[in-house]
């Protein structure tokens, strides 16, 4: 982390914040053909699960599929997503999903 923030811009990181607040891929869920899985932690405070958004727009793509990943000792938030470990299976089952 220390190496990446020695080359980071304090406005790259504001212009994606402020990009991220109004958007809204919605109006688009349905056009969406490719197989989609959408991955969250439980314990994620940036996209809380018990808000229900990403699982009730999932439903809106034809292939798209749902898995939340259990709160544990290993998992942190947000940053969950480093860890491969955890999402490992769900990324085995897209691409199975995914073949021809």
């Amino acid at each position: 982390m220390q190496q990446r923030l020695e080359g980071a811009d304090a406005n790259d990181f504001l212009y994606a914040w402020d990009a991220s607040r109004d958007y809204d891929p919605g109006p688009g869920l349905e056009r969406i053909r490719a197989a989609v899985t959408a991955v969250n932690f439980e314990d994620d405070e940036r996209n809380p699960p018990g808000l229900g958004i990403l699982e009730r727009a999932i439903k809106r793509v034809a292939r798209g599929k749902y898995a939340l990943v259990p709160a544990s000792e290993r998992t942190r938030g947000h940053a969950s997503f480093y860890d491969a470990t955890l999402w490992k299976e769900h990324l085995v089952d897209l691409l199975a999903r995914s073949a021809h």
